[in-house]
């Protein structure tokens, strides 16, 4: 190999970061009806390298090695509805996956609070 495994790292990382910007974290508009849509991304990405050296009778005792990768998805939505000014007419919608928990609370809640309310017009009637 001609070159050392962080040098290798480090170009790539160096393309990596003129390749990620605000242009593409926040995608192109999506004109739509009444609304316009823009999406929004997310980046992770991962490198790593090894290295080696010294003398083994078998294999001349050199190694190296690279290896990296990453990816990106959109998360969110952001709506732009047309004919409604200021913060009315703009809403954030995620597009990550609901956890056990939201779940949990999004369905549970509502029956909840209707027992609790059905409880204390137990008592006012008392």
């Amino acid at each position: 190999m001609d070159e050392e495994p962080s040098v290798v790292i480090k170009e790539m990382w160096e393309e990596l970061r003129k390749m990620i910007t605000v242009d593409v974290a926040i995608g192109k508009p999506i004109e739509m009806e009444d609304k316009t849509l823009i999406p929004i991304f997310e980046f992770g990405f991962g490198a790593g390298g090894g290295g080696g050296s010294g003398k083994e009778k078998t294999t001349g005792g050199q190694g190296y090695g690279v290896g990296g990768g990453g990816g990106m998805r959109p998360v969110a939505l952001i709506a732009v509805f047309k004919g409604i000014p200021g913060p009315e007419g703009m809403r954030v919608l995620s597009l990550r996956p609901s956890g056990t928990l939201d779940k949990i609370v999004g369905e549970a809640l509502p029956t909840v609070m209707n027992k609790i309310e059905e409880i204390r017009e137990g008592k006012k009637n008392e």
